[in-house]
């Protein structure tokens, strides 16, 4: 499993295999829109296979001074939330033209394409070809890098393969998973990159040897299709300016930027850690808390100066307004939303790691805010927090009738500044490139943290919203 960050992606230049008989097979999570994303290419006017600025998935097939295979879907894929397993199967031998290339998307065939050119019989691609194949950016170009998590990915020199070989449907859920150890005859110049070893990400596994080079930062995470980490989802976000794989906001010196998370919980308890990159100079800040049937109920305000306080602001209006609210006379406030005046927490400088816990298991619900290993203290007293035993928390709050869960947010805020990122770790044991130095699970053992998970709370995934939320 892994994921690339801008100017990282993987090379191979293989030998010369089938040309008009292939099946490249694997599992993207997007965490980008709106603009050109190669996820593979074959030649640097070649094969390939690319997420459009329109957000259609395009494949396309470049000799000869023309596209000698061109297929825009109707459908877009702007779904940040979840997985998609694509499949593209290509036999130019067919005698019908519309068999010689074929797309599954979760193991379903698309049949109707708002470009569809489809290639001559026994036409020769560029793909398997002695050329740099290139996964996550344009071949032999810096630019046009995907941005997202990537899983499974398969090149199969010889056969074109049903979705079924890759994928299936769990008989439990209903839901298409892949399948772990596909039965497939790879050929010479096949290749399977299953990203298990970290320091060697390009590692193939069919048995060929055909090995990718790691160039840039591209870096393995644990989220996978099975257990789907939560992140920060672009569609629900200002700006989009959600940045390793949804794992960071990135301020900028003229606006904040600000996201909801992918993965709504409404039941259970909940941990994640959060990173600010610098101090500030001037007195923006920066939010974090969780977002309410429509409505705050918490955020924690991390202002890098000399009188920063965690806390919330008043006259939220969404991710974006918080940063332009000043610092006042007394800003280390913490709210159930519409503002508030409660004392809470203390300076939180560059660097340093801010902890969230979320109670969601009762009808008053509670959040804990802390700073590097030590929760803050109950407002107005000199109780420490508790998340694990419920005690001293920073906020409760009703869940009400109506309540139908809460998503996590966070905002940058750099204006009048320079770019600033605030890091988010839900789990996947980074804040960014870096690696948290610790290595703390929750008591599922799932997900990587700086600091000790309180017991009986968890990293928000899948796997434990459907076992505790």
């Amino acid at each position: 499993m892994s994921y690339t960050t801008s100017s990282s992606y993987l090379a191979l230049t293989p030998s010369v295999g089938n040309r008009r008989l292939f099946t490249i097979s694997f599992w993207l999570k997007r965490s980008g829109l709106d603009n050109n994303q190669i996820v593979v290419m074959g030649g640097a006017t070649g094969f390939w296979i690319m997420l459009h600025s329109t957000n259609a998935l395009y494949i396309r097939d470049y000799q000869s001074s023309a596209y000698q295979i061109s297929l825009r879907t109707y459908r877009q894929f702007e779904d940040c939330t979840s997985w998609y397993h694509i499949v593209v199967a290509v036999d130019t031998a067919q005698a019908t033209d519309t068999d010689r290339v074929k797309l599954y998307v979760n193991g379903v065939q698309e049949t109707a394409f708002d470009v569809d050119t489809y290639p001559d019989q026994n036409h020769d691609t560029v793909w398997n070809t002695a050329v740099s194949h290139e996964i996550g950016r344009e071949s032999g170009v810096s630019g046009d890098y995907f941005s997202g998590n990537l899983a499974h990915f398969a090149n199969v020199d010889g056969t074109a393969c049903a979705p079924t070989v890759f994928g299936e449907t769990d008989s439990t859920t209903g839901e298409w998973k892949p399948i772990l150890a596909p039965s497939v005859t790879w050929g010479d110049e096949g290749w399977w990159l299953k990203f298990e070893n970290s320091g060697a990400l390009g590692t193939d596994s069919s048995g060929n040897s055909n090995t990718f080079t790691v160039n840039g930062s591209v870096k393995q995470s644990i989220s996978t299709p099975s257990n789907n980490f939560c992140t920060l989802d672009t569609n629900q976000s200002y700006s989009e300016y959600t940045t390793y794989a949804g794992t960071a906001i990135l301020g900028t010196s003229t606006n904040a930027r600000g996201a909801n998370s992918t993965l709504m919980i409404k039941d259970g308890k909940w941990y994640a850690e959060f990173k600010v990159e610098t101090d500030r100079t001037t007195s923006n800040g920066t939010t974090i808390g969780i977002y309410k049937n429509g409505t705050y109920a918490s955020r924690v305000w991390i202002n890098e100066g000399s009188t920063a306080i965690p806390g919330n602001e008043t006259g939220s209006n969404g991710c974006e307004g918080v940063s332009y609210q000043p610092m006042t006379s007394t800003p280390n406030i913490i709210d159930a939303g519409g503002g508030g005046t409660v004392n809470y927490g203390s300076t939180a400088s560059a660097g340093d790691i801010i902890m969230m816990a979320v109670d969601l298991s009762a009808a008053t619900s509670k959040i804990w805010f802390g700073k590097n290993g030590t929760w803050f203290n109950a407002p107005g007293t000199s109780d420490v927090g508790v998340p694990n035993t419920g005690a001293y928390p920073g906020l409760s709050f009703a869940k009400g009738d109506d309540f139908w869960g809460v998503n996590v947010t966070a905002v940058c805020n750099a204006a009048g500044d320079t770019n600033k990122t605030l890091w988010c770790n839900f789990g996947e044991g980074r804040f960014g490139t870096t690696a948290v130095s610790s290595g703390n699970a929750d008591d599922n053992g799932v997900g990587v943290f700086e600091y000790d998970v309180p017991a009986g709370f968890y990293a928000i995934c899948t796997k434990n919203i459907k076992t505790y939320g």
